[in-house]
């Protein structure tokens, strides 16, 4: 095994190939990436075919359905686990397109990393470009005011709820353009330029498959967490994403994403999933949790009559209920 080598997983499916190409071709010429796993999720291109054609660092992994991305993730991660001609393993997105140098750059904070924290606990995160959260907790040095408070609901806390408001009446947000970058420990991290050993996976195991879509990235990662482990972002390691996630694209942000967004598969994904992680992993106040789902079951009441989508309340009702009761997996009836 060649010291500082790496595989790189990825994870496509739709009609997607000329996004993925992109990112293959700043990957296939790094001398230290020594495998490219794709995970095809019966996409519609011949993937195989025009893989062989770029290089032959690029193993595609054909699968007869959409299994989605915590199962394609979990195949992946398991093949890579298999070569023995790599030590690392970096995440990536199908449309995660890094910069020249993001790669090099994880592969030195590493090795800085490591002197203080073992192998088997340790993961890295580049910086992408739509991660508003990331870009915060870097330009500030701090995580925790950027991400979820503990015991909200979806997002909704009561001891932020006005500030939000008030934020959104007047068009304020947190400014992610100026300022310094800096290296920060952060809670949780998408499967997006997660970087890490290979042992971690003896520590963490694989994705949870049953998430299907949606959060089994945030599940998977806050398992280094709970083992007492670090996951480092490391700014100068930087990501752009080709296609922006649903509900930045839309430019809606998450909570009108739910009555905006055309796609009901990813609202009843996103909220089941979220819902069963955050009362699983970041629930630590029953009382509190329940004014918070409560503000939030109150705030789809209102957007459901104001946007006139009774259908859409029910879907998101549907799915709370289903996370609540831990009915994961793939569901057909959508």
């Amino acid at each position: 095994m060649t010291k500082n080598s790496v595989c790189v997983v990825t994870v496509t499916y739709g009609d997607r190939w000329n996004i993925l190409k992109e990112v293959m071709e700043v990957l296939i010429d790094n001398p230290v990436v020594k495998k490219i796993i794709v995970v095809d999720n019966d996409s519609k291109n011949d993937l195989t075919n025009a893989a062989r054609q770029l290089s032959d660092k690029i193993q595609v992994i054909k699968m007869n359905s959409n299994t989605g991305s915590a199962y394609g993730y979990k195949v992946g991660i398991s093949r890579a686990l298999e070569d023995k001609n790599s030590e690392y393993i970096w995440l990536l997105d199908d449309d995660n397109k890094p910069e020249k140098d993001a790669l090099d750059e994880l592969i030195v904070q590493y090795d800085h990393f490591q002197n203080n924290t073992s192998k088997n606990l340790l993961a890295l995160l580049s910086l992408r470009d739509d991660r508003k959260e990331f870009i915060l907790a870097s330009k500030h040095q701090e995580a925790e005011k950027f991400f979820p408070m503990r015991n909200s609901c979806l997002g909704v806390h009561y001891k932020d709820l006005f500030k939000k408001v008030l934020n959104k009446i007047h068009k304020k947000s947190n400014n992610t353009s100026d300022g310094n970058q800096h290296i920060v420990k952060v809670p949780l991290a998408p499967y997006g330029g997660l970087f890490f050993h290979k042992s971690l996976i003896n520590t963490i195991g694989l994705p949870n498959d049953q998430f299907y879509l949606y959060s089994d990235d945030y599940e998977f990662s806050n398992r280094i967490i709970k083992s007492s482990g670090k996951i480092i972002l490391i700014p100068s390691s930087r990501i752009s994403d080709i296609d922006k996630s649903w509900f930045i694209k839309e430019n809606n942000g998450f909570f009108l994403s739910l009555f905006k967004s055309d796609s009901e598969v990813r609202i009843y994904y996103s909220i089941r999933n979220r819902i069963y992680f955050e009362t699983k992993e970041l629930v630590n106040n029953r009382f509190i949790y329940s004014i918070n789902k409560t503000l939030f079951l109150t705030l789809i009441q209102l957007a459901s009559i104001f946007y006139k989508k009774k259908d859409r309340k029910d879907l998101i009702k549907r799915a709370m209920s289903d996370g609540f009761n831990e009915r994961l997996g793939k569901v057909d009836i959508l």
